[in-house]
């Protein structure tokens, strides 16, 4: 090999190790400016204050954000340019802009802290064109870019001294959006908007309190805020937007209506023939342990109801244990056997209610969320036909989730609150079961599911969000522990999983089962974003991670 070969192929492995990775599939990334510590001109109070308020919300809603405060040009740009990294395959990419901004000559420009303008010719140095920033954005699904930017500007002043004959005006010009982007400025084009009397600017404070409703989506939430803005100026200030999306988006998502996957047509054949087998000889011996086994084999075999009938009368039969002697005759738990979810009381031992038959009232029942969004989950709940359907709520993302169509009212609810703390991050309240409404002191009670928190080895039998009754049936999660690696597993909502193996690292197969999965939710309309449920044979899912680990 020649010297020049191997210096080319040098420079090759390091061009290669300096690429930065590309965002994933299904990811929201989000840059968020505030740019109020001005050198040059009167500093701006409110946008380092619209910033943080803006960047915190986003997180709370899912958001990778990336918080830049007061930057200079080079720290704008390299932030900029991070984006659009990070952009590349994101389900949604959002950039949001605080500070003073202007148009000149038919371009719309940013303007970082450092800023000083004397004349044209600095322009291109001192600010950010916008169209560089629109164009960062290109590679995610829907780009959103909000720009609180258009304050009066001195500089415009000096610019409309020193130019040649170069049109400055003391808003931002129109701008025209590609294909899956919307693009909303503070005020109409040519306008000036306020910065605010508050701890916010008019635009950014009306963002704040409609971003987070469930169910409202993106074109409908900006004409609330053009609505409030309007009205809170006396219709001094108008926001605009130009919209070139082709579907939906919504920050919080409606309620989660999840049916369950259709019930297999039929088992196989040698099941049935062991399971009467086992039965015969379980009805043979006639005793409690008997009935356990099979309960334990079979919880929801075809002789399940009496076996359960007839273990209570058997153990209704037994004297209280004697002392150690007897003690030791129990066989000990298999070691094996992952920690079951703490079953649910039984409906006669819990606070029920009747549920109530019109949408208004039963909305009126449910906690933490806004009415409007009450009475839709309301009505789906009293229009989903079962059987066997849970409603739940989150309190911290003020939205709800329900199922449909499972074996028992007990499979229903464990499995929604386990996919309703998937879908969330956070424990859930369960609010009905089936016709019967939970009394408000047992609906305040948040259940912790314990599949989430399990960070051991792979066990099928932990996997959370699938029902008793399915997971047999799903060779992608009980045969993953044979899978050779690098493996993974990623895991949907609603109870969906994508398996990648025989990678060539754990990253790739991290990046690979996510791809999967962010695809099937795509294709089948799914809503709810993938996480890592496994590395090879170790369970992330506690850690939320939408990526690979680094």
């Amino acid at each position: 090999m020649t010297r020049r070969l191997r210096l080319l192929l040098a420079a090759l492995a390091a061009l290669m190790l300096a690429t930065p990775a590309l965002a994933q599939p299904g990811a929201r990334v989000a840059l968020v400016v505030g740019a109020g510590a001005y050198r040059a001109i009167p500093p701006l109070a409110n946008p380092p204050n619209d910033a943080r308020a803006l960047a915190a919300t986003l997180t709370r809603l899912g958001f990778d954000v990336d918080l830049v405060l007061d930057p200079d040009r080079l720290a704008m740009e390299q932030a900029v340019r991070r984006l659009g990294q990070r952009a590349t395959g994101a389900d949604a990419a959002l950039f949001f802009y605080a500070g003073h901004a202007l148009e000149f000559g038919g371009r719309n420009w940013l303007l970082p802290v450092s800023t000083d303008i004397r004349n044209d010719r600095d322009l291109r140095f001192e600010g950010l064109d916008l169209d560089s920033v629109i164009a960062q954005l290109e590679g995610a699904r829907v780009s959103i870019v909000l720009l609180d930017g258009c304050r009066d500007n001195p500089f415009r002043l000096r610019l409309a001294s020193a130019t040649r004959g170069i049109a400055t005006g003391p808003g931002l010009s129109p701008v025209r959006a590609a294909v899956g982007t919307l693009i909303a400025f503070a005020t109409a084009p040519g306008e000036v908007a306020e910065d605010g009397a508050g701890q916010h600017s008019p635009f950014t404070a009306a963002l704040l309190r409609k971003i987070a409703t469930p169910g409202l989506e993106l074109r409908a939430m900006m004409a609330e805020v053009r609505r409030e803005v309007r009205e809170q100026t006396g219709g001094r200030q108008v926001p605009w937007e130009h919209s070139a999306m082709e579907g939906a988006f919504y920050f919080v998502p409606a309620a989660i209506t999840v049916p369950a996957a259709p019930a297999p047509a039929a088992a196989p054949a040698r099941d049935d023939r062991a399971e009467i087998l086992f039965w015969e000889t379980v009805r043979a011996g006639g005793t409690a342990a008997d009935y356990r086994a099979y309960l334990d084999r079979f919880p929801e075999g075809v002789f399940a109801p009496l076996a359960r009938a007839r273990l209570a009368e058997a153990e209704a039969r037994r004297a209280p244990p004697a002392g150690p002697a007897l003690a030791a005759l129990a066989p000990p738990p298999p070691v094996s056997a992952p920690p079951a979810t703490p079953p649910p009381a039984p409906v006669a031992a819990r606070a029920m209610l009747p549920l109530p038959r019109a949408a208004g009232e039963l909305a009126r029942a449910l906690p933490h969320v806004s009415p409007e969004h009450g009475r839709s989950t309301a009505a789906g709940y009293l229009a989903a036909p079962g059987p066997n359907r849970a409603l739940a709520i989150n309190p911290d993302q003020r939205t709800g989730m329900l199922v449909q169509g499972f074996a028992s009212a007990e499979d229903a609810e464990t499995t929604l609150l386990e996919r309703c703390q998937i879908a969330f991050g956070s424990p859930c309240l369960l609010v009905a079961v089936n016709d019967a409404l939970l009394a408000p002191e047992a609906m305040a009670q948040r259940r912790d599911m314990p599949r989430l928190r399990h960070a051991g080895a792979y066990d099928p039998d932990r996997v959370p969000g699938i029902a008793a009754r399915r997971r047999p049936q799903m060779p992608e999660v009980m045969g993953y522990g044979d899978k050779p690696g690098p493996k993974a597993m990623a895991i949907h909502p609603q109870g969906r999983v994508a398996v990648a193996n025989l990678a060539r690292s754990r990253d790739d197969a991290a990046q690979q089962a996510l791809a999967a999965c962010r695809a099937m939710a795509q294709r089948d309309r799914l809503v709810g974003s993938c996480l890592l449920y496994a590395i090879d044979d170790e369970v992330v899912l506690p850690r939320r991670l939408t990526q690979p680990p680094r």
